[in-house]
């Protein structure tokens, strides 16, 4: 309650007493256009603060990929970069081819010989120039590595018959191909796992933009992984060689074919080895890159198939099965696309896992 104390001494002296408050501060009343104002200039500013922001990004995208840019070299100054990145020249006039030692699609591949030093020479046709070109292209653009085989020196001569033929001069490996490496032996445990981490890293640097001061590489997709593309050196590893049918891998579409058929980019490699989206004919173009990486890793799996096939470690008191390469018990050696397609794609076959496997896994 309230309390008020009397102050005078008189009857009924407080009779007429009247409260007398403060009169109250008077209240500003804001304008109602005037919040509206506030209003809109918050919004203003607010909006304001995030175009900044976003210019802000933008520009700090676009300068990331001018400097990204800068280290990569247009398609167009590729024999540039090739000029840049060539081995150091051989004098050739003492080449000697020694002895056949393989047939491919594109080439002859032979043991020469050149001052004493042990090559191998892949011989080209004229007809198939276009190959040379590439996988002499793609050596050069990826620089030196321990799993990829490695690049000595190319030429054009006139051969015995007075036709024009292209030479690409590589490293001699004597175990020869994974496949016949595989063939002519087993292997234990850590010998199989040597053989497939080195062929891994190998892809694996294939797939890999690198950047190296001011010589780039791109990534680039092989194409045509298989066992006989694959070398074995003296210490049980391996280095990825055969790239006549690569391609280098520059975003989502792919470099140079912007009016090309589709099925020329996909279809390529050997039979045996194609993924089933590249035989049904459903290779996302649309990310051109990561399709073609898919199908290098799909071939890849197929190699550690075979080279674990040939693990004895594996197979304990038994006989470890003669090489095979994938799919070969149910296509045979030279399979069809037809085959492929109906053995992968509709009937989605795999390469089975023997009993032994299940047994000690």
């Amino acid at each position: 309650g309230t309390y008020r104390f009397c102050c005078c001494k008189k009857d009924m002296c407080n009779l007429n007493f009247t409260e007398d408050f403060p009169p109250p501060s008077p209240t500003t009343v804001q304008p109602l256009h005037s919040r509206h104002l506030y209003r809109e200039e918050a919004i203003v500013a607010a909006l304001a603060t995030v175009f900044m922001v976003a210019v802000l990004v933008i520009l700090l995208f676009f300068g990331y990929r001018v400097l990204r840019g800068r280290g990569k070299h247009s398609l167009h100054t590729l024999d540039i970069m090739e000029t840049a990145l060539s081995p150091p020249s051989l004098d050739l006039d003492n080449l000697v081819l020694l002895e056949l030692i393989g047939r491919g699609r594109y080439g002859t591949v032979y043991r020469g010989s050149l001052e004493d030093r042990s090559l191998a020479v892949k011989v080209f046709v004229s007809a198939n120039r276009q190959q040379f070109t590439n996988e002499r292209m793609i050596y050069r653009l990826l620089l030196d590595h321990e799993n990829v085989a490695r690049f000595l020196e190319s030429e054009e001569r006139v051969g015995t018959e007075g036709r024009t033929e292209f030479l690409l001069l590589l490293e001699f490996y004597p175990y020869g191909s994974l496949c016949t490496y595989l063939c002519g032996r087993t292997v234990d445990w850590l010998s199989c796992c040597r053989l497939a981490l080195s062929v891994t890293r190998g892809l694996a640097y294939l797939h890999t933009e690198i950047q190296r001061g001011d010589v780039y590489k791109p990534a680039v997709s092989h194409r045509d992984l298989n066992s006989r593309n694959v070398l074995v050196k003296t210490d049980g590893s391996c280095v990825i060689s055969d790239f006549g049918l690569s391609m280098i891998l520059t975003g989502k579409r792919p470099p140079g074919h912007g009016e090309e058929d589709n099925s020329a980019i996909s279809e390529v490699g050997t039979v045996r080895y194609m993924a089933p989206e590249v035989l049904e004919g459903a290779v996302n173009l649309r990310d051109c890159e990561s399709a073609l990486k898919q199908v290098d890793v799909y071939a890849l799996g197929l190699l550690y198939w075979e080279t674990f096939m040939r693990c004895a470690d594996l197979f304990p008191g038994e006989t470890v099965p003669a090489f095979q390469m994938a799919f070969q018990a149910e296509v045979g050696n030279h399979p069809t696309i037809e085959d492929m397609q109906a053995l992968v794609s509709r009937e989605k076959e795999r390469p089975k896992f023997p009993e032994a496997w299940k047994e000690n896994s």
